[in-house]
């Protein structure tokens, strides 16, 4: 580990690195973490999706495994969100999702029951965890 760690603070290695990135046409755009303004779009992606989070969960107590299921069935809806039309023609309806870039498909979700309207004092754990989803 502490030659793989000194090769990769080479200055050699570095140059290696760009000069092969470079031949390729790769450019490197950094994004550094202490700074979120540099990531305007996902940043403002993450800040809308955590408002809605915070909205839909309230003062609900969740257990762990809840909120787990919770945020997957989450992630399935924003990566479902369709960003572009797949083809030119009229007749096919599928949208391009950022799913396709994960699995080269998109991620599908059966549907279920709609828990919105139902008090949510009156609902069980799979129950108010489906209300939670469709409010989200």
């Amino acid at each position: 580990m502490k030659h793989l760690l000194e090769k990769l603070h080479s200055q050699d290695y570095h140059r290696e690195i760009v000069g092969k990135c470079a031949e390729q046409g790769i450019q490197w755009h950094f994004n550094p973490p202490a700074a979120p303004h540099f990531g305007g779009l996902w940043e403002a992606a993450v800040k809308s999706s955590k408002r809605h989070l915070l909205k839909v969960i309230r003062e609900n107590a969740a257990s762990y495994e809840d909120l787990n299921t919770l945020f997957i069935k989450i992630e399935v809806c924003i990566y479902s969100r369709p960003l572009t039309p797949l083809s030119d023609d009229p007749n096919d309806f599928a949208p391009l999702a950022p799913g396709h870039f994960l699995v080269d498909r998109a991620l599908l979700q059966l549907p279920e029951r709609d828990w919105t309207e139902a008090p949510s004092n009156r609902l069980n754990n799979f129950q108010l965890n489906q209300q939670r989803l469709k409010l989200f």
